[in-house]
């Protein structure tokens, strides 16, 4: 941030503005969608469960995937980070991810992001909202990386039947 500040008092010109890689971003959703049925198998035809616990290694958060809606060609998902035995403080907020599932494209795309919708792909800064410039890109990459914990050594999934109620 500094260096872009000081390159705007040296220069005399603003930096460049923000350009979208549409292209790196589908493939962040195309792959978050890949991730996402070897997570759970069956889960753009018909699922077992509507629930999965993934319990991250050496850590006491686990990651929480629920169905929220499903459709013939669209599921809705919800992802978020939950505290197994710790109290996080107020203004801590875990993250929750709401992710629609394209079955027909083979795509996954964030939503909204701690219950806001409707996040704008590019923002200019500073804006109302404080979004990055990037800040729809950058959901999708945390999304990402969430995903690549639950693949790591030692992760195993616990599910939810659609009958039990917890």
């Amino acid at each position: 941030m500094f260096a872009a500040i000081e390159q705007v008092l040296h220069s005399g010109s603003p930096p460049a503005r923000y350009r979208v890689d549409l292209a790196a971003y589908m493939r962040t959703c195309d792959a978050n969608y890949r991730r996402l049925l070897r997570l759970i198998p069956g889960l753009e035809s018909n699922p077992e469960h509507d629930s999965w616990r993934f319990p991250l290694a050496d850590s006491r958060l686990q990651l929480v995937v629920r169905l929220k809606e499903e459709f013939t060609y669209t599921s809705t998902l919800e992802v978020s980070m939950e505290s197994a035995n710790m109290q996080w403080p107020d203004v801590v907020r875990l993250p929750v991810i709401e992710v629609r599932l394209y079955h027909d494209a083979c795509t996954a795309e964030p939503v909204s992001y701690q219950g806001r919708r409707r996040i704008p792909v590019r923002s200019e800064v500073p804006n109302r909202d404080m979004y990055h410039q990037d800040e729809k890109r950058q959901i999708n990459e945390l999304l990402a990386e969430c995903l690549r914990l639950c693949r790591a050594p030692g992760v195993s999934v616990l599910c939810s039947d659609r009958l039990c109620t917890d």
